[in-house]
């Protein structure tokens, strides 16, 4: 049926911020589940009455039918891009979400009020810009490491935990939360922003489209209170430069902001517009 407003974000949709690090932004993505059917098992085999028809199935809608959802457009991904990493996929899906809904208005939540990315995370997933996603993200094993260092893991039982590090791995002696910001991941949070002043955060993009040779030039969206530096505003790619890297110094201008702040930073070649969002906490 032809919903409208849709979608819109279910009050009983799980919300940010992350409770282990504000400094990674959560949700990552929204998709679709309300009103969407889908099957899980309800009774056994066993259970169901002798000569009763009854089938072990039921049918249930809600936020975790959106699960099956995202993982399929995962999967999909991953056929048409079988040498992508999974932080890849990932980055494509979140970069190519849409914030509208089918009135061309912002997403919003079900209580009416305007949807933030505490609420969706990037947007809510697209089923054709995510196959072609022009840049990609790609978290490092090192990043996924560090960071299980951040949360209180230490080094001994990080190596059990992944069979992948190298014997000279170990935490570092201090990894602090301006650390987990700079994780190379598709979207940028930082904590406590405006008693810090200035903060800088690096990323890394790889060239995944068509083109070998293309420039991106960068779009900012930034909140009242914040003044935001790109370095360099532009992204040269060529056969031999798939990988660029980018700054972004993060400064405050007022002293009075009182509730956390929201932003975009997108990269666009004309073809492909690679968007992140940014969290600033207060």
């Amino acid at each position: 049926m032809d919903y409208k407003p849709a979608p819109m974000v279910a009050i009983f949709s799980s919300r940010g911020p992350s409770g282990l690090s504000k400094n990674i932004l959560k949700p990552d993505i929204a998709a679709p589940g309300v009103a969407i059917l889908a099957a899980w098992i309800e009774n056994k085999v066993e259970d169901i009455p002798k000569g009763k028809k009854l089938s072990p199935y039921n049918i249930i809608s809600g936020t975790s039918m959106s699960c099956p959802h995202v993982s399929g457009l995962a999967g999909s991904i991953k056929s048409r891009n079988p040498t992508w990493s999974p932080s890849a996929i990932k980055s494509a899906i979140m970069t190519s979400a849409t914030q509208i809904n089918n009135m061309k208005a912002p997403i919003t939540t079900d209580l009416g009020s305007v949807a933030t990315p505490y609420d969706y995370g990037a947007g809510e997933i697209t089923t054709t810009e995510s196959f072609q996603p022009g840049l990609v993200y790609e978290t490092t094993i090192i990043d996924y490491l560090n960071y299980l260092c951040y949360i209180g893991l230490n080094t001994s039982t990080i190596k059990v935990i992944s069979k992948t590090v190298s014997d000279s791995f170990s935490c570092p002696e201090e990894s602090t939360p301006d650390y987990v910001s700079n994780i190379n991941y598709p979207s940028i949070a930082i904590s406590n922003f405006t008693s810090k002043g200035t903060v800088n955060v690096s990323r890394t993009v790889t060239n995944v489209g068509e083109e070998d040779e293309t420039v991106y030039s960068v779009i900012v969206d930034a909140p009242n209170g914040v003044k935001l530096q790109v370095i360099p505003e532009k992204l040269e790619f060529t056969k031999s430069s798939k990988k660029q890297s980018y700054r972004v110094i993060f400064s405050s201008t007022s002293s009075s902001v009182k509730e956390d702040l929201f932003g975009t930073i997108t990269w666009s070649n004309g073809k492909y517009n690679v968007r992140s969002p940014f969290i600033l906490t207060v």
